[in-house]
């Protein structure tokens, strides 16, 4: 496999991964909501970021970049989970009718992806880089093909930016 297509394979699965993980911001957003908990959940941030601390320093890659890669997840999840929150305020018709179960039935889902991404780093000789507007095509492909219930699609589409920012080299 030439450089040129290992890297776009690589862009590929980060984005794929990233996107699979912001498809789960509007069920967290729903579940908080009903709840009421907040969306900032320092103790579950902490604990995701020293697990993939944890994991990222056993590998050969840019220990930096990788918890920096994490903390953006965290950072664009919430992005959601704060505007579609918003918009629920001003919208209530527009909550979601089922209200999934945080611990039991989304979590797991995170950590699952979380674990995935891990597992790209550890594959990986060094972080790999890539150009905005080639991120930016590679989401705008993988969210076009996102479940049509999600709203605020512009926002996920942020957030997904946001979330690669950390492999991006301008």
């Amino acid at each position: 496999m030439s450089n040129q297509t290992n890297t776009a394979a690589q862009l590929d699965t980060f984005v794929e991964l990233v996107v699979q993980r912001l498809a789960l911001a509007q069920d967290v957003a729903t579940a908080k909501h009903a709840s009421g908990e907040p969306v900032d959940d320092p103790i579950r941030e902490q604990q995701i970021l020293q697990s993939a601390a944890c994991t990222l320093n056993a590998t050969r890659v840019d220990y930096g970049v990788g918890v920096q890669f994490f903390r953006d997840q965290i950072e664009a999840n919430k992005m959601i989970q704060c505007g579609l929150l918003h918009r629920w305020d001003r919208h209530p018709q527009e909550i979601p009718a089922s209200i999934p179960n945080l611990a039991a039935e989304i979590r797991p889902k995170l950590d699952r992806i979380t674990t995935q991404i891990v597992q790209q780093f550890n594959c990986i000789e060094e972080i790999p880089r890539f150009g905005s507007g080639e991120i930016t095509e590679v989401i705008d492909g993988r969210l076009s093909a996102m479940s049509p219930e999600r709203q605020l699609p512009g926002l996920y589409r942020d957030a997904a930016i946001f979330a690669m920012r950390s492999l991006c080299t301008s």
